[in-house]
C-alpha cells in the first residue's frame, strides 16, 4: 500500500468508530457507542504507532504530528458520536410531564387520587404501571409457561372491579342496622374500631381514614373487636358467585352495610390493604407500597422479608394494635390469624415491650414445600409472635382432608406440586378450628376490661383465583366454605359475648377474570424490562432492576447513559402495545392476535409527575374516560346483592 494512502485509510477507519457510536447513541446506548468508538480508535492508533516503530517515518515530524492529530480527532469523534446521538434522541423525546398530565386526565380525578395515595419516593418502584382495564400482569415464570387459557392472573391495578369491596359493621346494640352509600375505604376501619373503643388518642392522629358513617364513640367499649377479611372477595368475585355467601348476605341485611366501599389505594393488592386496615393510613403514609419495596439500604426485596422471620419494621407508622397495646401497658390482647406474611400489616408489631411469655399472637401457614417448610401453623417470627393457646393439631387437619372429595375442577392446574393446601375446603375448615380455639382459650378481654383486637384473613379465595382463576367453579367451592366459617365465627361470638362485641367484615380487593374472556391482554415483565433497557441505554449496564406487576424498580444512577429522566421512560411506555410485549417463548396458541395493537397501559407515571400531584386539587381531572371499559361485563357492580 502506498504510504500516502495508509493515513487516509486510518482516518476513514477512525471516523467509522464515531459513526458507529452515533448510531448506537441514537439507538439508546451511548455507553456501548463510546466503547465501540474507543476500540476502533485504539486499533487505529496501534496500527499507526506500529508503522512508526517499524521505521516508516520514524524521524518524520509530519508523521508524528499526523499521529497526534489523528488520535485527537479520533478521540473527539469517538466521544462526540455517542454524545451527538444521545442529544438528538433527547431533542426528539416528547414532553414527559405533558404526556403524563394527559394520562392523568384520561384516568380522572378519583383514579389519579387513588394512585397518589400510594407512591412514596425511595420506597416505591420508580415507574408506576397502571394496566389498561382487564389487562393482567404476569410474573416471569407465568410468561415463560404461558398456554392458551392460562388461568393465573394478577389484580395489581386500580380499576373499580378490583377496588370495589364489601364492608359490613356488625355491632349488636351499638351500631344500628342501616345502609350507607357514601364512598368509604379500608383506611376507615381502624378509626371505626378506635371510635368503638373510645380510643381518642388514635383519632386525634388525623390519619387518612375516619370513623365510618353511623359508627360513634360508645359509652362502654365492646369486649372484643374482630376484623374478618375475605381475601380476594371483592364485589366482582361475589357477584360472579352470588349464591356462595349466604352468611355475608345475612349480615348485609341485618347490620350496617357500606355499599360504596373501595380498597382506596393502588395497587389493589393484599400487602397494601392489610397495612391500611391496621393503620388507618394509605401506603404513602404506612410505607407498605406493594408486595415489593426498596428498603433503607436501597435493596429491592419482598415486604416483611422471609415468612417465618418476618420484620414488622417495614411498617413505618404504628398500627392501631401497636398504639392500643402501648396505651394499655400491654394489658390489651391483640392478635392476627392469616395464611401468609402479607396479613401481618393488620397487627404490626403488636406490643412495644414484648417479653418471652408476653408476645402477641401472629400466625401464618408455613406452606412452601420448595423451601422445606413445615406445612403447619407457625408464628410470623418466633422472636416477636406466638401461636395461640390450644392450636389444633395436624390430626384435625388430616381429618378434614380425609372427609373431602375434590370436585376435579381444572385438574390440569392442580396446585398440589407446591402449594398443597391453599385452595380447598380442608384448610379453610382447619383455619376455622384455629380461630375457634383462639377465641375460646386466649384472654381476649384485658384485666381492666380493655377491648381485645383480633384480625382474621382468609387468603383462600384469592389464592384460588390466582391458581384456577375467579371464573372457575373452584372459586365458588372455596368462597362457600369461607362464608361457612364466617357463620361459625358469628355463632361463637354470640355465645361468648352476647351483644358485647363488634365484627367488621370486608375484603381487600377483587380479582381479575381471564383476560381473553374480557378483551384483556397480558403484560410480560421480561419483555417490558428488555424494551426499557434497549431504549434507554442499558446494553452494558441495564437500567431496569426489577419489574413487578404494578411497578418498575430502576437503577437511577445508570440513566446518565441515555440522558433520560424516569419520567421520559413513563412517557415512552404510554403507547407500548401487546404486540411489542410478546416473548419468543410464547406459543402461537396463547397469543391474542386480534388484540396485537392494544395498549398495555392506561397510564405510566414517574416520580417527578407523582410529586407534582401532592397537595393539588385534582378535581380538574374530572370523570374517568375509561368508565365503560372498566364496567364491561359487570353491570351493577356496586349493588350489594340486589336480591338480598
Amino acid at each position: 500500500m502506498p504510504s500516502n494512502r495508509f493515513p487516509r485509510a486510518l482516518i476513514v477507519f477512525a471516523l467509522v468508530g464515531g459513526v458507529l457510536g452515533l448510531g448506537l447513541g441514537l439507538l439508546g446506548s451511548p455507553s456501548l457507542g463510546w466503547l465501540t468508538g474507543f476500540i476502533i480508535l485504539a486499533i487505529v492508533v496501534f496500527l499507526m504507532a506500529g508503522r512508526t516503530r517499524a521505521g516508516e517515518g520514524r524521524h518524520d515530524p509530519a508523521r508524528r504530528r499526523f499521529l497526534l492529530t489523528t488520535t485527537a480527532v479520533g478521540t473527539a469523534v469517538a466521544v462526540g458520536g455517542p454524545v451527538l446521538g444521545r442529544t438528538i434522541k433527547q431533542l426528539a423525546r416528547p414532553d414527559a410531564q405533558a404526556l403524563q398530565e394527559d394520562m392523568a386526565h384520561a384516568l380522572g380525578a378519583e383514579y389519579t387520587d387513588i394512585i397518589r395515595r400510594t407512591y412514596r419516593d425511595g420506597r416505591s418502584g420508580e415507574l408506576q404501571l397502571v394496566l389498561a382495564p382487564f389487562n393482567s400482569s404476569n410474573y416471569t415464570n407465568e410468561s415463560q409457561d404461558l398456554v392458551k387459557f392460562y388461568p393465573a392472573t394478577s389484580h395489581a391495578s386500580v380499576w373499580m372491579y378490583l377496588e370495589a369491596i364489601p364492608l359490613v359493621v356488625h355491632a349488636p346494640g351499638r351500631v344500628p342496622a342501616s345502609a350507607h352509600d357514601e364512598r368509604v375505604t379500608l383506611a376507615d376501619i381502624a378509626p371505626s374500631a378506635a371510635a368503638l373503643m373510645g380510643f381518642q388518642n388514635f383519632l386525634d392522629l388525623g390519619r387518612d381514614g375516619a370513623p365510618l358513617p353511623g359508627v360513634q364513640k360508645q359509652a362502654s367499649p365492646p369486649k372484643v373487636i374482630v376484623t374478618f377479611v375475605f381475601d380476594g372477595g371483592g364485589w366482582n368475585t361475589l357477584k360472579t358467585w352470588p349464591n356462595a355467601t349466604p352468611n355475608l348476605r345475612h349480615l348485609m341485611a341485618t347490620a350496617t352495610n357500606y355499599t360504596n366501599a373501595i380498597h382506596g389505594s393502588f395497587p389493589a393488592v393484599t400487602a397494601c390493604a392489610h397495612a391500611t386496615i391496621g393503620t388507618g393510613a394509605f401506603p404513602a403514609g404506612h410505607g407498605i407500597t406493594g408486595h415489593n419495596i426498596r428498603d433503607t439500604t436501597g435493596t429491592v426485596r419482598k415486604t416483611y422479608g422471609l415468612p417465618g422471620s418476618a420484620d414488622p419494621a417495614d411498617i413505618l407508622i404504628p398500627t392501631l394494635a401497636d398504639l392500643w397495646s402501648d396505651t394499655t401497658s400491654n394489658r390489651a390482647w391483640v392478635g392476627q390469624l392469616g395464611y401468609q406474611v402479607w396479613h401481618l400489616g393488620m397487627l404490626g408489631r403488636g406490643r412495644p415491650n414484648r417479653g418471652s411469655t408476653d408476645k402477641p399472637v401472629g400466625v401464618f401457614w408455613d406452606e412452601d414445600l420448595a423451601l422445606s417448610r413445615t406445612q403447619q401453623w407457625q408464628p410470623h417470627n418466633p422472636d416477636l409472635y406466638r401461636l395461640p393457646t390450644g392450636t389444633p393439631s395436624l390430626d384435625v387437619f388430616a381429618g378434614h382432608q380425609a372427609n373431602y372429595a375434590p370436585p376435579g375442577y381444572d385438574s390440569q392446574y392442580d396446585p398440589g406440586k407446591v402449594q398443597t393446601h391453599c385452595c380447598s375446603p380442608p384448610i379453610v375448615q382447619y383455619m376455622g378450628d384455629l380461630i375457634e380455639a383462639t377465641i375460646a382459650n386466649e384472654p381476649m378481654v384485658g384485666a381492666n376490661g380493655e377491648t381485645g383486637l383480633l384480625y382474621i384473613n382468609y387468603k383462600m379465595p384469592d389464592y384460588t383465583g390466582h391458581i384456577y382463576n375467579m371464573l372457575s367453579p373452584m372459586e365458588e367451592v372455596v368462597l362457600r366454605e369461607v362464608d361457612a366459617q364466617l357463620g361459625r365465627l358469628v355463632a361463637q361470638l354470640d355465645a361468648m359475648y352476647g351483644q358485647d362485641y363488634a365484627l367488621i367484615v370486608t375484603a381487600d380487593h377483587g380479582q381479575c377474570p381471564l383476560p381473553n374472556a374480557v378483551n384483556g391482554v397480558r403484560l410480560d415483565p421480561i419483555q417490558l424490562g428488555d424494551a426499557i433497557n434497549r431504549e434507554f441505554g442499558g446494553s452494558l449496564w441495564p437500567v431496569v432492576e426489577y419489574v413487578a406487576p404494578s411497578e418498575v424498580f430502576l437503577h437511577r444512577d445508570r440513566l446518565w447513559q441515555s440522558g433520560a429522566s424516569i419520567d421520559d421512560i413513563a412517557a415512552f411506555l404510554r403507547d407500548y402495545t401487546y404486540r411489542r410485549n410478546i416473548g419468543p417463548y410464547v406459543p402461537s396458541s396463547a397469543i391474542e392476535y386480534d388484540l396485537l395493537n392494544q395498549r398495555e397501559f392506561a397510564a405510566v407515571f414517574g416520580p417527578k409527575f407523582l410529586a407534582s400531584l401532592q397537595g393539588r386539587d385534582l378535581s380538574s381531572y374530572g370523570e374517568t374516560s375509561f368508565a365503560e371499559g372498566v364496567l364491561t361485563g359487570y353491570p351493577d357492580l356496586i349493588d350489594p346483592y340486589a336480591s338480598a
